[in-house]
């Protein structure tokens, strides 16, 4: 990873957030539209604030995507057939990777024979001064492998601790000694996944920015995002397929009901994000945690920057740095938006076992824990008390944090400390109990009942 490169993107993602945000703000303030009032009973901001963060956070990811090549030293792997985390998916047996090799880039395509136990890597020159070479690979031992070239020739290679050395078969002498460099890592990944969150992200978009206009009721708003959630496993094929060794009994595959499952997660999630996004900092600050916990504990991916600076860019205004008078909200279409893409980053990660990007799906709950247990809790607590679960309310945990005295920066840094606090934990119980997912699913459950408990009993008696 180049640190000048990673800084270089994730300032142009920051500062064309910053552009974004302000330019949008200053639209939503001089036509009077998109604009949120301060009542006296939920919103508890001072003045009148354009409701345009997800607008802004949207266009500054796709205008910092378009401007990357040209202004800083990114460049893009296309690849329409894989995921977001290009080349850690076996996709149908296939797989793409980038090299380097003496100074020159090659594109290597691989598909795996399961019936004859070989390879097939067709290698292209990236400036297309070289023709297409097909070779075949067989597997002697775990390092030692023998390649059958294009005019049929037969080759002995030996690789051990990233380096490739061509050897005799006889004795296996080394003829000649070189060491492959992996480029993925200094590319952008332009591939089907990202490129299908972006589109659906637009629709979400532009939904809910209907949504904010006219307050469209809950129910019409839980058929779009279902359906904008099964458009988007059926372009991408990204969904939960299995939980792991969740209760302890055995593995979980969820088969036929993977998509149905995965629909009512993501839904659940984008609701989340949307009901705990009720002060300044908190929805953007808990889905900009997520992204950086895989960007730093996964496979490092430079188009992880993106998201991240736009968030920033956008807390900026959220959280008056840039003057109190030029605040900005994410709105639902901000809320919803970035639950969504949280939730589709969480599943590509957590579903990808065949890479070391990968972490147990069961860890993905600890990632999201805040938003996820506290929608689950005020649901709950809704429908005991026959209110309709998604009618808007002050019974979420940060009300109850303003009720009985607390600032709301102060709870805003108690969010994020929590936060990082609970995701630490569940990397601590994935490293240390790696195939036994149930003892971390409990500890969540636990997790989860007690802090229904304390928001039950110990806030509502001081309310």
């Amino acid at each position: 990873m180049s640190n000048t490169l990673a800084l270089s993107i994730f300032l142009l993602a920051f500062f064309a957030s910053i552009t974004f945000n302000g330019f949008f703000r200053n639209i939503a303030k001089q036509n009077k539209i998109l604009i949120d009032i301060p009542d006296k009973s939920r919103k508890f901001h001072f003045r009148a604030t354009p409701l345009t963060g997800g607008i802004g956070i949207f266009f500054s990811i796709l205008v910092t995507g378009l401007l990357l090549t040209g202004i800083t030293d990114a460049r893009y792997s296309i690849n329409l057939n894989s995921g977001f985390l290009e080349n850690t998916r076996l996709n149908d047996g296939s797989i793409s990777k980038n090299f380097e090799v003496d100074n020159q880039d090659y594109s290597l395509s691989l598909v795996q024979d399961n019936e004859k136990g070989n390879v097939s890597v067709k290698i292209d020159s990236v400036d297309q001064s070289s023709k297409q070479n097909m070779v075949e690979i067989f597997p002697i031992t775990n390092n030692k492998f023998m390649v059958l070239l294009p005019n049929g020739q037969e080759k002995y290679y030996l690789s051990e601790n990233g380096k490739v050395s061509e050897i005799s078969n006889e004795n296996n002498l080394i003829i000649e000694s070189f060491t492959p460099e992996n480029t993925d890592q200094d590319r952008i990944n332009l591939n089907n996944f990202s490129i299908s969150l972006y589109l659906c992200a637009l629709f979400i978009l532009i939904f809910m920015i209907f949504d904010d206009f006219f307050d469209i009721r809950a129910s019409y708003r839980i058929v779009f995002q279902s359906l904008i959630v099964m458009l988007m496993i059926i372009m991408t094929d990204e969904k939960i397929v299995g939980v792991g060794n969740l209760l302890g009994f055995g593995e979980i595959n969820l088969g036929n009901f993977s998509m149905v499952f995965t629909i009512f997660c993501v839904v659940g999630l984008m609701n989340a994000f949307n009901m705990i996004d009720g002060l300044n900092g908190i929805c953007a600050s808990l889905a900009l945690l997520p992204l950086v916990y895989v960007a730093y504990f996964g496979n490092f991916s430079y188009g992880l920057l993106i998201p991240i600076g736009a968030i920033i860019g956008f807390l900026a205004y959220n959280l008056g740095y840039l003057g109190k008078k030029r605040g900005v909200f994410l709105g639902d279409s901000g809320s919803n938006v970035l639950g969504f893409a949280v939730a589709f980053i969480c599943i590509e990660y957590s579903q990808n076992i065949n890479h070391d990007s990968y972490i147990n799906p069961v860890s993905a709950l600890w990632l999201v824990a805040i938003p996820l247990i506290d929608c689950i809790t005020v649901l709950i607590s809704r429908l005991l008390k026959g209110i309709m679960p998604f009618r808007p309310g002050r019974d979420h945990l940060h009300h109850k944090l303003l009720d009985i005295g607390m600032k709301p920066k102060k709870i805003l840094y108690i969010f994020i400390s929590i936060s990082v606090f609970l995701s630490l934990i569940g990397l601590f119980l994935e490293n240390n109990f790696p195939d036994k997912e149930y003892i971390s699913f409990y500890a969540f459950i636990i997790l989860s009942m007690s802090y229904y408990l304390l928001s039950k009993v110990k806030l509502e008696q001081n309310v």
